[in-house]
């Protein structure tokens, strides 16, 4: 597989009761190599009652890096300049 298989990935997660992004995020957690890998049932059941952290998460890999660089640049204008430019 050379991309992401959507729909591949989307049947998958209907089977195993967790949403799309939940199963990506699980998948990441058990290919992890610095630290030792939990159990796939341990791993679903967290996928299944995802906590905020992991819904965000979740939602950052829909978001374009740019997306992110923009918000940076943002909130670093706002910060030197809090009244805008003079």
């Amino acid at each position: 597989m050379t991309g992401i298989d959507a729909g591949h990935i989307e049947a998958l997660a209907r089977r195993l009761g967790v949403e799309p992004r939940q199963l990506v995020l699980a998948a990441a957690r058990l290919a992890r190599e610095d630290a030792p890998a939990p159990g796939a049932d341990a791993v679903l059941a967290t996928a299944r009652r995802p906590s905020t952290a992991a819904r965000h998460a979740a939602e950052l890999m829909t978001t374009p890096v740019a997306g992110f660089a923009l918000d940076d640049v943002d909130r670093a204008l706002a910060a030197t300049w809090p009244h805008g430019p003079t």
